[in-house]
């Protein structure tokens, strides 16, 4: 008799296990799926019009990056944002032991507000007059790129 009650305990255990079982994976997907939607983002954060950004990259030894670094600034970045159509400009540099690599970003209404000033060849550098004289193995494209959300703070 003790056998069949215990046998009886773990068979209604069972039984009750298995039935709970579905009700816990629906819970569980409930809160997955609760979980898995998507929050609204900000409307200020999102990219109302469309802007596209120029990304040119060059490389110069270290020993002359904050004279190249001056160099940009007053030659080329001035220039960049005082052409109609720019949107502004970000200069980015890393520093790797003996050579300093700098990126500029520059944002533009349109590719046609590029054209104004880099001509039909968008794709191509523009260089500076004395960038030879900093630059090692002057790149010799530009990359533009359509900015699909800024989010900075």
């Amino acid at each position: 008799m003790i056998r069949f009650s215990i046998f009886f305990s773990i068979l209604c255990g069972l039984a009750i296990s298995v039935s709970i079982l579905p009700i816990s994976s629906v819970i569980q997907v409930e809160i997955l799926t609760v979980s898995a939607q998507t929050i609204p983002r900000n409307p200020a954060s999102t990219q109302s019009k469309k802007v596209v950004a120029r990304i040119w990259h060059g490389t110069t030894l270290t020993s002359k990056a904050d004279e190249y670094y001056s160099y940009l600034l007053e030659a080329g970045i001035k220039k960049i944002e005082s052409i109609p159509g720019n949107l502004g400009v970000q200069v980015l540099r890393r520093i790797n032991d003996n050579n300093t690599e700098f990126t500029v970003i520059s944002y533009w209404e349109s590719r046609d507000a590029i054209r104004k000033f880099a001509g039909n060849n968008i794709e191509k550098v523009r260089p500076l007059p004395r960038d030879n004289e900093y630059l090692i193995k002057p790149e010799i494209q530009v990359k533009h790129f359509d900015v699909l959300l800024d989010d900075r703070k």
